[in-house]
């Protein structure tokens, strides 16, 4: 943890002091709340699941780090349960100096009169996290909006750049994690397959999935896609709620999530066990194209390339078999990018003009879909950049026509 606050530091300019919030659950009804999602950018620097804590960076003559987090009361420990102390909090995190978030207010409006001048000197640049899609009801907006009124003079700038470089680049820590996710969704799947042998609903194979999920503690990286038949053209079908046809194509978009990292995996299944021969070819297309990128990919290369290379690929497998008559044509059969970074969030954080380096996660996810046919076909894997090349970290994943059909028997 302490090496990532380091390099926040070293992104900093002299006489500048950097925020980083938590958030908070948002209210769902009188006494309840949505489930809370912590900032993954703070967890990404304390490792701390907590809620209405904020972390604070000074730069001046010396680097100070303050974590200023809840304490809770014995009421409130009766309805919510126990937080954690400052020493268990010292522990997790390496930092010394943890506050009482009560006293937060009062601290960071000291930060700004002539009484801290002696302690840090004239502070003239504040750095924000606020580029998240969620930011019109962000603490840290708010916080910013008083800064600008308050303090005209201060230069305020955002982390996002900051937080894009350093996650993009995964730890072997952090490599580890997203395979037990992987590992989880791995066993999820197995479980679904088993359901489609005798259970022709969408929301069961649904259930069977969270069942394994819930087994090893851990949670819907995102809403779970299970689309058989017309519905898996729709790229975000989440209602999971229809009769399975038999010998229609059954796909399923789903990861895990533990301890905040995720897995995302797409597989295709016939409802039946066995692909048609039309299936087959479709399939086989859309698989090959997966295992060429998964190839392709090395250090140096750039993502653009990436997910151009990949679409002329599946155009020039579309031509052979005469789905399409163009190469431009595949856009009718194939909407969306060939894949994205993997980490904390699904869709990580990252400048996409970055080139491939060792330590990156990506997807890899061609896909073919004809509506006209009722037929939507995706492959999705999970794919580490090493310094040569890549390695699958979901291959174990059952994805040949033969390994599915054999899961079935």
């Amino acid at each position: 943890m302490l090496t990532r606050i380091q390099k926040i530091f070293d992104a900093m300019e002299q006489q500048s002091v950097a925020y980083v919030f938590s958030g908070d659950a948002i209210s769902k009804t009188a006494d309840q709340h949505f489930p809370f999602q912590v900032n993954k950018n703070f967890f990404y620097l304390t490792h701390l699941n907590l809620h209405q804590s904020v972390l604070v960076l000074i730069k001046h003559k010396k680097e100070d780090v303050m974590l200023f987090v809840p304490v809770r009361t014995k009421e409130k420990e009766k309805w919510e349960g126990i937080l954690p102390n400052f020493e268990q909090i010292q522990q997790e995190t390496q930092l010394s100096d943890i506050r009482d978030k009560a006293t937060f207010e009062a601290f960071q409006t000291s930060l700004f009169t002539t009484l801290r001048d002696a302690t840090y000197g004239e502070l003239k640049h504040v750095y924000l996290d606020v580029a998240r899609p969620e930011r019109s009801c962000l603490e840290e907006v708010t916080f910013s909006h008083e800064l600008k009124t308050n303090y005209p003079e201060l230069h305020i700038h955002a982390l996002s750049h900051v937080f894009k470089t350093l996650r993009t680049i995964k730890t072997d820590d952090e490599i580890q994690t997203i395979k037990e996710a992987i590992n989880i969704t791995h066993q999820g799947l197995n479980r679904l397959v088993k359901t489609l042998r005798d259970n022709k609903e969408e929301h069961r194979l649904h259930a069977s999935f969270l069942y394994e999920l819930h087994k090893n503690q851990a949670k819907e990286a995102f809403d779970t896609i299970i689309a058989s038949g017309k519905h898996a053209t729709i790229l975000h079908y989440v209602d999971n709620n229809d009769h399975i046809e038999q010998n229609a194509l059954v796909l399923c978009d789903l990861g895990a999530q533990k301890n905040q990292y995720n897995a995302d995996i797409t597989r295709t299944y016939p409802s039946s066990g066995v692909f048609t021969e039309r299936q087959k070819q479709l399939y086989q297309l859309v698989l090959e194209v997966n295992q060429e990128m998964i190839e392709w990919i090395k250090p140096g290369k750039s993502f653009k390339d990436f997910k151009e290379v990949g679409k002329q690929l599946l155009a020039e497998k579309a031509l052979k078999i005469g789905l399409i008559k163009t190469p431009e044509d595949i856009s009718q059969y194939y909407y969306h990018g060939l894949g994205h970074h993997l980490g904390l969030d699904v869709h990580d954080p990252c400048d996409y003009d970055m080139v491939l380096q060792e330590g990156m996660v990506l997807t890899v996810e061609p896909g073919i879909y004809i509506e006209e046919e009722g037929i939507g076909i995706r492959i999705e894997d999970d794919v580490l950049v090493t310094n040569t090349g890549s390695i699958n970290l979901s291959e174990a994943i059952p994805k040949t026509i033969d390994a599915i059909e054999s899961l079935f028997k």
